[in-house]
């Protein structure tokens, strides 16, 4: 009944504050505030709140190490892999068409960026190029997993453990993805995500999309029992996600969106299928899972 009880009061807190802040940011320009960020760091900061109230060595479950270091790689290129695919599919479909090259590149060299290169965008070799891109984006991926870190303290390590026991595997992932989705309710509304639909956006397209995503960044954090793996994977989601099927694509109508969240249902469609297949071992006393097969 204490668990019950903190679980409720734990979401209560949660919504209140990140829904406060999000009127912050209608009132401060909206998804161009400068407030925006910061508010993934709520639910991890409750969490944290928590962890230190029930006084059970809480920190220490939730995984901190990088020993299955391998998982570091599905959780960079699963989100980069589903970004480019998408856009070849979106435009074989005839649903959109490319709105400019992310890059163009002239005789070995590079004429014009669309995004920032932290070494400049200045006219480059093709080598330098790729030492800047690359350079670039581990800096992307590191500096931005310190903002998702904030969720996925909250919903991965604090909160799906709790939910994977009362309901099971497949409903305690519907529901965090589902809370996770109406979380994110007033910055959806002020068209975040979902400019041309915002009320649908809000109410039914983004839980579905957070419920299969949810699943994906649930499946690398049981698999490497590591809470850096899904704020990797969050962060590499929302950069790819944002440069590649965001900023090369005309404007997002929903047949793309549809596509979108679609693709992310198979993907998580193969993650609860190797949950399943590994057999994992699920009501241990820490927040991650462990294979029964090594």
């Amino acid at each position: 009944m204490k668990n019950k009880k903190n679980l409720w009061l734990y979401l209560s807190i949660v919504f209140i504050l990140s829904y406060g802040w999000q009127y912050l940011i209608y009132l401060t320009g909206k998804i161009e505030s400068v407030l925006f960020p910061f508010t993934m760091w709520l639910p991890g900061l409750v969490a944290v709140f928590f962890i230190i109230f029930a006084k059970n060595k809480g920190f220490r479950k939730i995984g901190w190490g990088l020993k299955r270091w391998r998982y570091i790689l599905p959780a960079v290129f699963i989100p980069l892999i589903v970004s480019l695919g998408l856009v070849f599919l979106i435009k074989e479909l005839g649903w959109g068409s490319q709105a400019g090259n992310l890059f163009v590149f002239n005789n070995g060299m590079l004429e014009s960026s669309k995004i920032g290169l932290l070494l400049g965008n200045h006219k480059q070799s093709i080598f330098f190029f790729i030492a800047n891109i690359t350079f670039s984006h581990i800096v992307f991926l590191i500096g931005g997993s310190i903002l998702t870190l904030g969720e996925e303290l909250g919903w991965r390590g604090y909160l799906q453990e709790k939910l994977l026991r009362k309901y099971g595997l497949i409903w305690g992932f519907i529901v965090l993805g589902a809370i996770w989705g109406y979380w994110h309710l007033p910055i959806i509304l002020m068209g975040y995500n979902f400019p041309s639909q915002p009320v649908l956006g809000a109410l039914l397209l983004m839980p579905i999309a957070t419920i299969f995503i949810g699943i994906f960044f649930g499946w690398i954090y049981l698999r490497s029992q590591s809470i850096w793996m899904p704020a990797l994977a969050h962060t590499s989601l929302n950069l790819f996600s944002g440069f590649l099927y965001g900023m090369t694509m005309n404007y997002f109508e929903l047949s793309r969106q549809l596509v979108w969240i679609a693709a992310w249902g198979i993907v998580a469609a193969f993650c609860l299928f190797n949950l399943y297949r590994n057999r994992p071992i699920f009501w241990q006393e820490t927040n991650v899972i462990t294979d029964s097969k090594k």
